[in-house]
């Protein structure tokens, strides 16, 4: 005679077969845009959305990818903020950015970091971790960082490294012949 018998954890069959575990609502392959005075002030695309709205603190998880558009008030791109995956705090008004962080803004500068908070009532950003700034100029390193939402104006907390970039002689004389 063979017998054969399973056995679950209490717990881990609770978590699962409860509703609160699982997203509401979700959404795949979104775009999303706010706007101001019928001008877009934001759009957000993502691969997918899940919805916790029915918790204590709501929030939206961005997975497989998320892009973050920040226009200015003439309806211009002001900043564009991508990353593998993202936590939206609908209460708090923070936003937690992970993974292949990058923002980049109208003025030609490039944030690249693992992690990054965006506190929307502040029109901050944040980060605690490493940090590489890349600008026309140089290309800067350091370990934390707060920074202006659109990325205009920033501050490495602990810096690094600091690498000048000389402009290419031959690229301006084009630029200035065109």
């Amino acid at each position: 005679m063979f017998f054969c018998a399973c056995e679950n954890d209490l717990n881990e069959v609770k978590r699962v077969t409860q509703y609160e575990t699982l997203p509401l609502q979700t959404i795949v392959e979104s775009s999303i845009t706010y706007t101001v005075n019928d001008r877009p002030s934001m759009t957000i695309k993502a691969g997918q959305i899940d919805r916790y709205t029915h918790t204590e603190d709501p929030y939206d998880i961005f997975t497989n990818g998320i892009e973050v558009t920040s226009y200015n008030s003439k309806g211009e791109i002001a900043s564009v903020v991508t990353a593998e995956k993202a936590t939206n705090y609908t209460k708090k008004n923070i936003m937690i950015a992970e993974d292949s962080v990058i923002v980049r803004n109208s003025e030609g500068k490039m944030l690249q970091t693992e992690l990054l908070t965006w506190d929307k009532e502040s029109s901050k950003i944040f980060t605690d971790k490493f940090v590489k700034i890349t600008t026309p100029t140089e290309v800067l390193f350091g370990d934390g960082l707060e920074a202006e939402q659109d990325f205009s104006r920033y501050e490495i907390l602990n810096i690094k490294g600091r690498i000048k970039v000389e402009e290419d002689s031959t690229s301006t004389e084009a630029q200035q012949t065109e």
